[in-house]
């Protein structure tokens, strides 16, 4: 029995006034394309928002910190600082300074190098240094996902089993002891008489390997974790048992049903683990003397390179934005849920 004003399926003899089916209170599907549409602006939205508020905080920190970038030169006349601080802008107002860069920015004009480079523009040093941070970053996702993922595998299909005790204990070892400890115990091994491995630089295998391998495997010992308890918790999971009890060979069971499972859901904790695989280049680079962004950014830093510093925060930032829609999107687009929950929300 249908209670009266209360919608239903079917109007009520003789109608009434105002009455609505469920059917029409539904709100109309959209399709996948326009939803996934809706969510990539909305990120995009979103991107733009924390872009400024980046740009904004190091601006604000630049300016308040102590010194200037030409506090270095020693005996530089009062009249000949003035004309730099003239001619680099430096002596307008901080709110114009503020808009002023921010126009060349939306321009493509990162400004010029105010003392770590002088005479060469920002977008020049970065366009040497930053594919040297690329390519340390891409060896070392390409290490810890080939490491984390072969432990976290073996480790989780047999948990309690020795190799999942020994390789649960390497990696916590790892993340325990910092990216500082490991890189000192690697620079170690540069000073061992007949070593071929070479410090400073970043263009053959004598001075990459042990950068690389010191990044990739501290952010795959978090892939470590991270896939063995995910597969582990599938393994434990009542449609695997029967199915093996059912006489599915346990071999067909983990590759073709966990694994696929237990490594979708790792798309999520990409994003950061590459985000602190950038971050931790920073250490990396210092320790091993290579040159890359990182260089740049702390040498700038010292020296007060305004401009310098600024630029190499905003491009870290965008690749760090730009990672993370990329695993989100590919999150989205593998798992079917998502994708059907897309698909059934409204407008």
């Amino acid at each position: 029995m249908t209670m009266p004003g209360w919608p239903s399926s079917s109007p009520p003899p003789g109608g009434l006034p105002g009455w609505r089916s469920r059917s029409s209170m539904r709100p109309p599907a959209t399709s996948p394309f326009m939803s996934g549409l809706r969510m990539a602006a909305a990120r995009l939205a979103a991107a733009l928002a924390v872009l400024v508020l980046v740009y904004s905080a190091s601006f604000a920190l630049m300016r308040l910190a102590p010194g200037g970038p030409f506090d270095r030169i020693q005996g530089l006349p009062e009249q000949t600082l003035a004309n730099l601080e003239r001619r680099f802008g430096l002596d307008r107002p901080w709110w114009e300074q503020y808009f002023v860069t921010l126009s060349g920015y939306l321009r493509g004009d990162l400004g010029p190098s105010l003392s770590f480079a002088p005479g060469r523009t920002v977008g020049e040093v970065l366009s040497e240094a930053l594919p040297v941070s690329l390519e340390l970053g891409f060896w070392a996702l390409l290490v810890a996902v080939l490491v984390g993922a072969a432990a976290g595998l073996a480790a989780g299909r047999r948990p309690g089993g020795s190799l999942d005790r020994v390789t649960s204990g390497i990696s916590l070892a790892v993340i325990s002891a910092s990216l500082i400890v490991l890189g000192a115990l690697g620079r170690e091994l540069l000073g061992q008489p007949g070593s071929p491995l070479r410090l400073g630089g970043f263009d053959s295998w004598r001075n990459k390997l042990l950068p690389v391998l010191t990044l990739g495997i501290s952010s795959g010992a978090v892939f470590q974790r991270l896939i063995r308890a995910n597969v582990a918790q599938r393994m434990s999971e009542g449609m695997w048992i029967a199915a093996a009890a059912r006489g599915v060979p346990r071999i067909r069971i983990f590759w073709r049903y966990v694994v696929p499972s237990a490594l979708i859901p790792m798309l999520d904790y990409a994003g950061p683990v590459v985000a602190g695989i950038l971050t931790g280049s920073f250490v990396v680079e210092a320790i091993f003397e290579i040159p890359g962004a990182a260089a740049c950014f702390v040498h700038g830093a010292q020296g007060r390179d305004y401009t310098l510093v600024m630029a190499a925060i905003l491009v870290y930032a965008v690749l760090l934005m730009l990672c993370n829609f990329v695993f989100e999107t590919l999150h989205s687009f593998l798992d079917p849920r998502q994708r059907l929950e897309g698909s059934r929300r409204g407008p």
